[in-house]
Formats: C-alpha cells, structure tokens, sequence
C-alpha cells in the first residue's frame, strides 16, 4: 500500500496532537516514547510517520525545537 505524502502529513499531525493532550492531561510528565497502545496505526510507515509527530510534539515544549529547526525565517544577524 502506498501512502501519499498528505496522508503521512495528517499522520505526523494526529501524533503531535497526542502529544499536547498527553503534555496537558499528565501533571508527571510523558515518555517521549510513546505507548505502542497510543499508536492507532497497524503499518510501519504509519506508526513511524505518528511517532516522530508525537516526539516533536513533546520536544517542542521543552525547549529543544531549536534542534531541528535550526534555520530561522529571520535574516543572520538582526534581532
């Protein structure tokens, strides 16, 4: 089966979303492994495409979305 590119897209996003409703309803924290249970996908690419979602989800709270968006849409050198 092969997935298109906007399907992975919405995949990624339904993970991320996971991730703030985890971040919100947890006072102690989350993994940033998510449950195999939380996962609601059966492939591979599926459950792979939704795991990254909820793992930028929760290291966009922390602080560490620099990382991987380490270019800016602002010009170097003006702040």
């Amino acid at each position: 089966m092969d997935i298109s590119a906007f399907d992975l897209s919405r995949i990624y996003g339904q993970g991320w979303k996971a991730a703030k409703r985890a971040l919100t309803d947890s006072a102690e924290g989350v993994n940033s492994e998510p449950e195999s249970d939380l996962n609601p996908y059966a492939t591979a690419q599926e459950r792979d495409r939704w795991s990254k979602g909820f793992e930028d989800g929760l290291r966009s709270r922390t602080g560490a979305r620099a990382i991987s968006n380490h270019q800016s849409w602002r010009p170097q050198g003006r702040r």
